[in-house]
């Protein structure tokens, strides 16, 4: 008996989660043979960080002090070279993500605690330079703090920052400089003691701004529920304020007009992102600010007792102009692509690509540490309309794990790095399994944007 096309889909939508989308076997021939740039800190732990500046990248990979490797291009096209981050004092800052603004050459590190009932920030500021080395020079360092009541007005006894312990830390996340706008994301929550025990409430989130190139600071509360990963990013007449609502995982967002104003009442851009494994990525381009992200929709969700859960996730992608009123139609960017990891997105003018890591198909038990090839679309008209999935890699099918891509367009060219290796699980004793893994290589590799 003949089976009807659309029985034959969908029975493969029932078995792979997926649909009958058949995706090329053969990896896209347009790159560079991969160069290893460094290694990672344990198989897939320690990446790196991409920055555009001017006609150069700068390539940042953070360390356990909190310090960072930086390699900038070698003397050949698709090589790196290690050079040295001068100007940042060790120990407080993170050095391997700074906010940088590229029209006044200006960079800034931030770093916060909370202790004794007081949230105490810290930002650095410099002029940046890239000349053999990268160099911050002129540095100035503000300070300041917020007490408990400034962050959550009148409390009593029972609500401190800190909890139990000593010292904690706030939630930051990726700023943005703009002349003599800095504006510095953060979720704080504090800890309140119960009939229970602690329990995390009540919250603040918002920005820390400076209107006057760092010499002060307001803090500007946008919400008052939990939420974490904050990040803003300005588009040429708008600031998006884009956090995390747990625990529903919904990825909610705030806007405010340049220049001055309010920040909108929070709305939501998506309530199927993924869980706290997942991950989100926003880029400002002109007028239009563009947000991909990992999304539950289609997910079969299974419990997994070695961490992390099993999600078979799609890649998502929607986009809104300063003159819109709402997001853009979601677009699926994964069609094909069983197990979709977190993604990584670069713009330049209307050309915008995405890259992550995944595989078509795979077993119920699937996860990022298992075999991946890294995958990518791309749009030529701004996010209107998208490629099919294409493998940058094709190491999968040999037992080789890829992961934690990064990706950034400059005058027309993909830049992607992305760790690559294969596990080497130790069966120490039975039932204890060594699960830390030796380095493995970070890889570069380059193309044109595809015609």
């Amino acid at each position: 008996m003949k089976i009807p096309i659309t029985w034959f889909c969908f029975l493969l939508t029932i078995e792979f989660f997926g649909g009958c989308d058949k995706l090329p076997d053969q990896p896209d021939r347009g790159w560079t043979s991969p160069a290893v740039v460094t290694s990672s800190k344990d198989s897939l732990v320690g990446g790196v960080n991409l920055y555009k500046w001017h006609d150069t990248l700068i390539v940042l990979q953070g360390l356990d002090d909190r310090s960072a490797r930086c390699f900038l291009p070698g003397r050949n096209s698709n090589s790196w070279s290690e050079v040295s981050l001068l100007g940042v004092p060790s120990g407080d800052y993170y050095w391997a993500e700074p906010d940088m603004d590229q029209t006044s050459d200006r960079v800034a590190f931030e770093q916060g605690y909370m202790e004794d009932n007081q949230l105490k920030m810290g930002v650095l500021l410099g002029d940046l330079t890239v000349s053999g080395n990268v160099i911050v020079q002129n540095g100035m360092e503000r300070k300041w703090q917020e007490d408990k009541k400034a962050l959550f007005g009148e409390t009593d006894s029972s609500v401190s920052l800190t909890g139990r312990w000593k010292r904690s830390w706030p939630r930051l996340g990726v700023g943005e400089i703009s002349g003599s706008d800095i504006y510095l994301p953060y979720c704080v929550n504090g800890e309140t003691l119960t009939s229970g025990g602690l329990a995390d409430s009540p919250f603040n989130n918002g920005a820390f701004h400076s209107g006057d190139s760092g010499a002060t600071w307001q803090m500007e509360r946008i919400s008052d529920f939990d939420a974490f990963d904050p990040s803003i990013f300005r588009t040429k007449s708008c600031c998006y304020y884009f956090a995390i609502k747990h625990p529903a995982y919904e990825l909610w967002f705030s806007c405010k007009p340049v220049g001055g104003g309010s920040w909108d009442v929070p709305g939501s851009v998506t309530k199927t992102y993924v869980t706290v494994f997942g991950s989100y990525v926003a880029a400002a381009e002109e007028d239009t600010i563009h947000l991909c992200w990992m999304d539950r929709r289609h997910n079969k969700w299974r419990f997994n007792i070695d961490m992390p859960n099993v999600e078979n996730d799609d890649i998502v992608y929607c986009h809104r102009k300063d003159s819109d009123s709402g997001w853009s139609k979601d677009v699926i960017l994964s069609k094909g692509v069983l197990y979709c990891y977190a993604p990584s997105m670069s713009v330049e003018g209307d050309k915008i690509v995405v890259v992550w890591a995944g595989i078509q198909t795979a077993g119920k038990w699937h996860t990022d540490n298992d075999p991946n090839d890294i995958y990518y679309v791309i749009s030529k008209d701004g996010g209107n309309t998208w490629t099919r999935p294409l493998k940058v890699t094709d190491g999968a099918k040999d037992g080789m794990t890829a992961g934690h891509p990064q990706v950034m367009l400059l005058n027309g060219v993909i830049h992607l790095f992305y760790i690559q290796g294969k596990m080497d699980l130790q069966q120490l004793s039975p039932g204890l399994t060594k699960l830390n893994q030796p380095p493995w290589p970070i890889y570069y590799t380059q193309r044109p944007f595809p015609d």
